[in-house]
């Protein structure tokens, strides 16, 4: 009790510099582990090995359960054949580029591995928080990232059972990931028939309902005890399990302080383990860094984007994946306890797991995507149509509305332009014969381009509203009626003040509702009144 307490007290100070400095969490519970080993040499205390270990296989435990709860296949249906081209080309890719980096570095072959294995996985634990504080879950990205954490998180475990099993022989690695597999198969028949069952007829109350979970992660983690399997497996398996609507929801909210605290356990506890590196260290470990991030965010960039999704959702999907996982410490740990990985390797993936991790929420934003996309290659040929455009309808924007909009002005006889900056989007205009210019709606040149001053009407659908403004004022003094679509009543008087027609996204949605309702509703019981004769 006495090491958990001192480990904790460690926690409290990296949550209050957090706090205070307004810095990442992550980083500073990891220099708190580093510094308490430091402090702890200095005085002559000694932390056992031991007990660290088994914080840090416990940590990642507990973490692992409450993120793989998010992993849902539910929310990939229909998604599994672009979820594995992206996964698997992810992980094969990066793992090489990990392995041949490392090779071309000076390390030895099993090095090499190790690093290239250390690369290959995503962290759940970061991009599940990432999603839910942007409220991106349901995305059309969010359930690719989430299907591709999946497929990652299994590739990684095997491997890493693999790896803990290979000084047995080859056999002993088979038969642990055969081990591995089953339990995942359990997990997925509880996933599909005890715990909906359980939600439909059981009523438990919170406290029932947070021992139960506990309950199953420790019946699984006590199953991959005895099948000589590390504790992730099992936890794993029980957050997929529990991973079932609703009750992933049920559990999710009661875990939040939970997962905190096994959080500050495992990267203060990783922390102890670290050897302060070197000079080299710390250049091979930029040179993974940035091979890392390079390569996800090309590769994964172009096979999402080939593989039907938008431009912009293809590059937020990478910069989003473009981390190492909390498994690279596992998996690096791992080896360290088997004398394959030294502890200076040991501190250069755990200082590129943290640095990705930190960095993260840095370049995993709008502006960073949007940045990226004005780099894509432009397509030009949906141009040619738009040259002899008069009274004809501009679309700035092609957003969810965009095709039925377009549908129903060519129904109406008129020609159109589409102005959309997502390549993808603009490629499949292109493929229909829609007249289309890739570029920026609110660009003067632009618009020009597309000959919005001489169009019957102008639909804006730009994401943001200062953009719709710059359009209007392009076409102020234009015969052209310009409609905009608008979120917030703020929105909506400024558009109208400038000259715009402001269609309001939620009473649109409701009128539209509504409609449907009233035309499709069969009246009850109780509703059918007698005529008067």
């Amino acid at each position: 009790m006495t090491g958990v307490a001192i480990l904790l007290l460690a926690a409290a100070i990296a949550f209050a510099l957090a706090r205070l400095l307004h810095l990442p969490v992550i980083p500073l519970l990891l220099l708190s582990g580093i510094g308490l080993r430091g402090l702890a040499n200095h005085l002559g205390i000694e932390l056992p090995p031991e007990f660290l270990a088994e914080m840090v296989e416990i940590g990642l435990a507990v973490l692992v359960f409450t993120a793989g709860i998010e992993l849902s296949p539910h929310r990939m249906k229909g998604r599994a054949q672009p979820i594995l081209v992206v996964a698997i080309s992810q992980f094969i890719l990066l793992g090489l580029a990990g392995l041949l980096t490392a090779i071309a570095l000076g390390y030895d072959l099993t090095t090499a591995f190790y690093l290239g294995c250390a690369l290959s996985a995503s962290s759940t634990l970061v991009v599940v928080r990432h999603l839910q504080m942007r409220q991106q879950m349901f995305e059309p990205y969010g359930r690719l990232v989430l299907g591709v954490l999946l497929l990652q998180d299994v590739f990684i475990i095997l491997i890493m059972v693999a790896l803990v099993r290979s000084p047995d022989g080859l056999d002993s690695s088979l038969l642990g990931m055969v081990y591995a597999i089953g339990l995942g198969v359990l997990a997925y028949a509880l996933h599909r028939r005890l715990v909906p069952w359980v939600t439909r007829h059981l009523k438990l109350d919170d406290e029932e309902l947070m021992l139960a979970a506990l309950g199953l992660l420790f019946v699984f983690c006590g199953m991959a005890w005895l099948l000589d399997l590390p504790y992730m497996v099992g936890a794993l398996c029980t957050g997929f399990a529990l991973s079932a609507f609703p009750m992933n929801g049920l559990v999710r909210g009661m875990l939040g302080s939970l997962s905190g605290f096994f959080l500050a356990l495992f990267f203060i506890s990783v922390g102890t383990f670290v050897v302060w590196p070197g000079a080299t260290a710390l250049w091979h470990s930029a040179v993974f860094i940035v091979v890392l991030i390079l390569v996800t965010v090309v590769f994964v960039s172009i096979i999402a984007e080939w593989v039907g999704y938008s431009t912009r959702s293809a590059i937020e999907t990478a910069l989003l994946l473009s981390q190492t996982s909390e498994f690279s410490l596992l998996l690096a740990f791992a080896g360290m306890s088997v004398g394959q990985v030294s502890p200076e390797l040991f501190s250069v993936i755990a200082l590129i797991t943290v640095s990705t991790m930190t960095l993260t929420p840095f370049i995993a934003r709008e502006p960073v995507a949007w940045s990226l996309m004005k780099i894509h290659p432009r397509y030009r040929r949906g141009e040619s149509a738009c040259a002899k455009m008069q009274d004809h309808a501009v679309l700035l924007g092609f957003g969810r509305a965009g095709r039925a909009s377009l549908k129903i002005i060519r129904e109406s006889g008129f020609g159109a332009i589409v102005v959309d900056d997502d390549a993808a989007v603009i490629r499949r205009l292109i493929a229909d014969g829609v007249a289309c210019i890739q570029g920026d709606g609110s660009d003067p040149k632009v618009l020009e381009q597309a000959h919005a001053r001489e169009a019957r009407v102008v639909l804006c659908t730009l994401r943001r509203n200062r953009d719709a403004l710059q359009a209007l004022d392009y076409l102020r003094d234009s015969p052209a009626q310009v409609i905009v679509r608008t979120f917030e009543p703020e929105d909506a008087a400024e558009i109208e003040k400038a000259g715009g027609v402001p269609v309001r996204s939620a009473d649109a949605t409701t009128q539209t509702f509504m409609a449907w309702f009233e035309a499709n509703r069969e009246p009850t019981a109780s509703s059918r009144v007698e005529s008067p004769a």
